[in-house]
């Protein structure tokens, strides 16, 4: 390619993006997160459309800012984690397609059906497109017949895609290398990412609105309460340290039984669903983060914003989680599962007030240096205009 930087600022910048994500804002998760971020960041250049599944009954076409979200009809099964097209959801993004000239478009995963039938529409329309995988494992289900059925699905729907789709890529290096599992060879990493503006005016004292001591240690957990993101293992370790400065708060919805046996423990704060700008005044206010997952993880989004307010993080080595959190340097690596190992990295934070400073601060700077929306929405933006200039000027390439 030319290497003269004016040959992009010369080049027709394409106005149509869309991203197909089958599930997105307000539907609570992480690809919804970084789909709603990766929309933002990308509207500050193109035109961007967003494709997804109504599992919220919001409108059938809304403004989310500047990004235009087209919430397509939908069986949202599993509690709207396996969303399901409905009657005239495809025809819908053809007749778009039929309608606008569209340059490009990001697809969330592989995962879900209306994502892979988004792709044979936009290859019939000759739109290009990349793949961008969330996960670094199988999903674990409560039986193994599910697990296996599961398995097969995700085997199943891979080979179609292989058909369609040459260009994936991971929102981590693990998630890059789990394409391998299915032969597929990913392309890089487009991570995942915080606003660091977001973060600037975030105050903390949340908890002299809710009675908690100002001596307290508090230990968050913020995500999906499910028993396979660790949150038992997390409460059996704090029952274990038996440490009466020691308040642990629970942020998020899901499996709510779970919580039961601890919900007349004292300090124990289980918030329920919280809003987003909640939570990051309930990070503000927090000693230590923690996320002991056995979940196939990404990259999660909440271990990215607790490090931007400087909070230490103690987390499993699942999915990309380690490429941020370096044992002994941004934080502690423990093994899933593993109750009495939390514990006592837990124990060693909370003794070591200096410790929580250092592994905080340097999680912060990690996190501004390589892990914000401006640089993986540059990424793509790259990637886009870089098509664009291979079909219009082939003979510069």
């Amino acid at each position: 390619m030319s290497g003269d930087p004016s040959f992009l600022m010369h080049t027709e910048i394409p106005q149509k993006v869309l991203i197909i994500s089958s599930l997105y804002m307000p539907h609570l998760g992480g690809v919804e997160k970084y789909s709603q971020n990766l929309a933002y960041a990308l509207a500050k250049t193109f035109d961007v459309y967003v494709f997804c599944m109504n599992t919220e009954n919001q409108p059938l076409f809304r403004k989310d800012r500047t990004v235009a979200v087209h919430s397509l009809p939908c069986h949202a099964l599993f509690n709207g984690r396996l969303p399901l097209p409905g009657r005239g959801a495809a025809e819908q993004l053809r007749q778009f397609l039929d309608n606008n000239n569209v340059s490009f478009a990001i697809i969330q995963t592989r995962l879900y059906p209306f994502n892979l039938e988004a792709a044979e529409i936009l290859k019939k329309h000759d739109v290009p497109f990349i793949v961008i995988e969330h996960g670094t494992g199988h999903v674990r289900f409560k039986s193994r017949v599910m697990d296996g059925c599961w398995q097969l699905y995700e085997h199943g729907i891979t080979v179609r895609w292989k058909k369609i789709c040459s260009a994936y890529y991971g929102v981590s290096q693990a998630g890059a290398e789990w394409l391998s599992h299915f032969g597929i060879k990913a392309q890089g990493v487009i991570p995942n990412g915080i606003n660091p503006a977001e973060f600037d005016s975030v105050e903390p004292n949340w908890r002299s609105g809710v009675g908690i001591p100002d001596d307290a240690i508090l230990v968050t957990f913020a995500g999906r309460v499910l028993k396979t993101k660790g949150i038992l293992d997390l409460l059996t370790a704090c029952a274990q340290l038996d440490n009466p400065r020691l308040h642990l708060l629970i942020a998020g919805d899901g499996e709510m039984e779970l919580l039961e046996p601890w919900r007349s423990d004292p300090r124990v704060h289980i918030l329920g669903k919280v809003v987003h700008s909640e939570l990051l005044t309930i990070l503000k206010d927090t000693q230590i983060f923690c996320l002991p997952t056995a979940y196939p993880e990404g990259l999660p989004t909440v271990i990215l914003e607790a490090g931007a307010l400087g909070v230490p993080v103690v987390a499993t080595d699942r999915g990309g989680i380690a490429e941020v959190v370096k044992d002994g340097e941004t934080g502690l690596i423990v093994p899933a599962e593993d109750p009495t190992s939390l514990s006592r990295a837990l124990q060693s934070l909370i003794d070591f007030a200096e410790l929580r400073w250092r592994y905080g601060r340097a999680l912060r700077d990690l996190i501004y240096a390589h892990y914000t929306w401006e640089n993986s929405g540059a990424l793509v933006r790259e990637k886009i205009l870089s098509h664009t200039i291979k079909q219009n000027h082939p003979k510069e390439i």
